[in-house]
């Protein structure tokens, strides 16, 4: 009975030891499992492994009353919206449900566990396997090797898989040996078995062992990467048949590939020099690289699995070599593409990058598409915020659009921002381009000089978003915050800030197209204007203008349009008059002063000034023609001037002639008709889109004014040059004329003072006449012989030049290549009078052209002049 009892009580502590044991091994795993950081390498699918859960127990109990409370509790669960995590819960639940025994533990230790390739010890203990334990681990295996399967086939097309952490942590050590992917196992810790294994055959597993580190860059025992890029080198002592060489040798490939992508994304994120594009292009490769490692994972799992199975014939170098193609595919387009974006950055990269899409291969293209999507995302937040806020935030210089610090914010329109070529993407057109950088201009122009932000805030790109994707959606995009913008510009600029008022008041004052001002100033002025210019006071100037605009309909006009016009005072030279540096000039500011440039202003003022000579010579030619016809009947008894005195108005009718003409061109042919063009420009919506639309509209007026204006559009430079001179020489023909009229008025009044002298003696009884008043009725010898042959000469000399110069002018603009010069010239010379009677001018010193008689005043022959 004692032996009995002591035996009873040896059983019982046995069995007690062996269920602390059992306990004990069974938290250990359990803290393996919830202790480890690594993902195992199968699909999250709730069903899928809540099916092998309702197998597992159908097995144990045949009569389904586990499977269905099972069932019963996973609805449950499934219903539940705390728990997240609910596959990793039944994962967890199936791995533990294997632990029932330790017999069970040391069973599984031969075969393929569920987190078995993440490096976790199998446990172990002094029982073997039943039998009947055996044949369940048997069915159990076979399940899960036609599970891993499905999962290995997933895989390959793409579905996703937990991101496997392997790669950033050091895997524990296998107890079954070379396995896993562990450091104990890396070949230069172990050069003893490397030496050992080229005397014996080398089996295709251990092979495929080594590819698993060759596959991530890494030196094998059996199989290194070789010196050069795309080689392997094998112990050529190992017994390994040239075909299978020929295997290892194209499986290499992923590790080359591998490394040289993974080398590239860690120089560039060490090195820091990478903009926001740049680090999104390594951050899309990382990506395709994780990938790239759940691969591998997979490969080692069914290794490993492969490996303790005994006879199993799952994984081979073919079936590998098949399986790697589509992440040999992906790696070889991440090299090419690591090699093209080597030093590039920003657009350029994006640009690069995209010039794969047009690769007829759809997976190409489908895999380039996605790589963009991550690449060109920092690319398309700086194009959102620049078109729909106006911000260029481009810390590292990728963007496209670029601007100048230094430029200050009067010229922000014209100079600050610019394209950068170099940066431009390829989906991104030139004309594209420039509406982009019109419609941040425009945006900015709203904010700093109209004062609209609350416009931008509320009706300009909220709730938008760009991306890459289709590029007729975004040329859309553009094309609608473009319209929008401009037309908002334009707007502001027409209405508020009275664009058009601005311009026709130039055009008016400036540009002397309001009559009766110009009128009234000139002759407000024209006493004024002939003294010498170091005389001149700008305020006396001013007081005149006022009285100008007061006295005319400019009176009518805008206050502030009159309050913009002013007196200006040019540089004064030596000798020069008041006629020379006087000037009108108009002040616009802001944001006006973007159309009407500083540079704009200065060319308004040259026509100005041309105008304003050609109105002087205009004045005085009128006031030659009043002095004329008022003084025609007093010097009338002058019989010796009158053929000279009918010159002196013919001559002076030729060139009254000859500036209506020219004003009649330059104020309606010129000034008039560029004026209609460009208001016809900003009205049209199809013309002036833009606020550089309008400004090349208004450059387009300006320039047309000045060119033909000026007679800038002649071939001949010289052409101006003789147009003032042929003024000038106006001006000297009427300073002349008033010479001789001022000789021939001093004429009458010495005679009328001679015969009111003759009558006074007559009333007195004395002789009304004696031998010293015999000059009563002609001009005296001595001023006839020395002081008019001069006076006539003068005029003579300044007519003939005349004739000359405009013979030369009108020669000129007949052969020239413009139209408009051309019919100027025949406005000028309708009858070809002054072309036929050139070689006549030119002929006789006294003789063609009406010239005056100098040579029979000269010998004194009265009888020639005297009828």
């Amino acid at each position: 009975m004692d032996l009995d009892h002591d035996a009873a009580r040896q059983q019982q502590q046995h069995r007690s030891k062996a269920q602390e044991a059992r306990i004990k091994a069974s938290r250990e795993y359990s803290l393996r499992i919830l202790g480890s950081r690594m993902a195992p390498s199968l699909v999250a699918d709730d069903i899928h492994i809540s099916d092998l859960i309702k197998k597992k127990l159908v097995r144990e109990d045949p009569s389904s009353t586990k499977a269905i409370r099972f069932s019963h509790l996973y609805s449950k669960l499934s219903s539940c919206s705390v728990l997240t995590k609910k596959w990793s819960i039944l994962y967890f639940l199936l791995a533990i449900s294997d632990q029932s025994s330790t017999a069970a533990l040391e069973g599984r230790s031969n075969q393929q566990q569920p987190l078995s390739f993440l490096g976790l010890h199998n446990l172990e203990t002094d029982a073997g396997p039943t039998r009947e334990r055996e044949r369940e681990l048997e069915r159990e295996r076979t399940s899960t090797e036609q599970s891993d399967m499905t999962m290995t086939a997933h895989s390959r097309h793409g579905l996703h898989i937990p991101v496997l952490q392997q790669q950033q942590q050091q895997p524990q050590k296998r107890m079954t040996g070379y396995s896993s992917l562990s450091a104990g196992d890396h070949p230069q810790g172990n050069s003893s078995n490397s030496s050992s294994s080229s005397s014996q055959e080398v089996e295709e597993s251990d092979l495929l062992r080594d590819l698993i580190f060759v596959f991530q860059g890494i030196d094998g025992k059996l199989v290194k990467l070789g010196a050069e890029s795309g080689t392997c080198t094998i112990d050529p002592l190992l017994n390994i048949t040239h075909s299978t060489r020929g295997l290892v040798s194209r499986l290499t490939e992923l590790g080359w590939l591998y490394k040289k992508v993974n080398q590239y994304v860690q120089k560039t994120l060490k090195e820091s020099t990478a903009g926001l594009v740049g680090q999104s292009f390594c951050s899309a490769l990382q990506h395709e690289l994780i990938e790239y490692f759940r691969l591998i994972a997979v490969l080692e799992a069914h290794i490993t699995k492969d490996t303790d199975a005994a006879g199993s014939k799952g994984l081979t170098l073919k079936r590998l070599l098949v399986w790697t193609q589509e992440s040999l595919q992906r790696l070889r387009l991440m090299s090419v593409l690591v090699e093209c974006c080597q030093d590039l950055q920003g657009g350029a990269l994006v640009s690069v990058v995209h010039d794969y899409t047009q690769h007829g291969d759809p997976l190409i293209q489908q895999f380039i598409h996605h790589m963009l999507e991550r690449i060109s995302a920092p690319f398309y937040v700086m194009l959102q915020r620049w078109i729909y806020e106006g911000e260029l935030e481009d810390p590292r210089t990728e963007f496209f659009i670029a601007f100048r610090p230094e430029i200050e914010e009067e010229d922000m329109w014209q100079s600050k921002y610019f394209i950068r070529e170099e940066m431009l993407p390829a989906f991104i057109g030139m004309s594209l381009a420039k509406k982009i950088l019109s419609i941040g201009k425009s945006l900015n122009f709203l904010r700093h000089k109209c004062d609209d932000s609350d416009w931008i805030l509320q009706n300009h790109g909220v709730g938008k978003s760009l991306k890459y994707g289709d590029i007729a959606e975004l040329e859309g995009s553009i094309d609608a915050a473009y319209v929008g913008t401009s037309q908002r510009l334009l707007l502001l600029l027409s209405t508020k800030f009275k664009l058009i008022e601005h311009l026709t008041a130039i055009k008016r004052y400036i540009l002397l197209g309001q009559g009766d001002f110009i009128q009234h100033l000139m002759e407000s002025l024209g006493t004024n204007l002939s003294q010498p210019a170091n005389t001149l006071f700008r305020h006396n100037l001013t007081g005149t203008l006022e009285t100008a605009i007061r006295s005319s309909n400019a009176q009518y006009d805008d206050p502030d349009i009159l309050r913009r016009l002013d007196v200006r005072l040019l540089e004064i030279s030596p000798g020069d008059s008041g006629w020379d540096v006087f000037s009108l000039d108009y002040h616009v500011d802001s944001p006006v002063n973007t159309i009407l440039t500083p540079v704009a202003m200065h060319q308004y003022l040259k026509m100005f000034n041309f105008l304003w000579r050609l109105k002087r010579v205009e004045y005085a030619l009128s006031s030659a023609w009043r002095r004329q016809t008022t003084s025609a009947r007093a010097i009338r008894p002058i019989l010796e001037l009158v053929p000279e005195l009918h010159h002196c108005r013919i001559v002076c009718g030729e060139m009254i002639h000859f500036v209506y003409q020219l004003q009649y061109y330059i104020l309606f042919e010129v000034l008039e008709c560029s004026w209609d063009e460009l208001l016809k420009a900003i009205e049209d919506n199809n013309v002036t889109t833009d606020l550089d639309s309008l400004i090349e509209a208004h450059s387009k007026y300006l320039g047309d004014v000045t060119s033909k204006g000026l007679l800038a559009a002649s071939h001949d430079e010289n052409m101006m040059p003789r147009l003032l001179e042929l003024l000038a020489t106006i001006l000297d023909y009427k300073i002349a004329q008033d010479n001789l009229y001022n000789y021939a008025l001093a004429e009458i009044e010495r005679r009328e003072r001679l015969a009111q002298t003759a009558d006074r003696r007559t009333r007195h009884g004395q002789w009304g006449l004696t031998d010293q008043d015999e000059t009563l009725d002609r001009i005296p010898d001595e001023q006839f012989e020395e002081l008019v042959p001069g006076l006539l000469r003068t005029l003579n000399e300044y007519s003939m030049q005349f004739k000359r110069e405009l013979s030369e002018l009108l020669i000129t603009l007949s052969a020239d290549g413009d139209s408009d010069l051309r019919f100027l010239s025949f406005r000028l010379d309708f009858n070809e009078f002054y072309l036929g009677s050139l070689k006549g001018a030119m002929g006789g010193a006294g003789g063609g052209g009406g010239s005056f008689s100098s040579a029979a005043i000269a010998a004194g022959s009265r009888k020639s002049t005297i009828r």
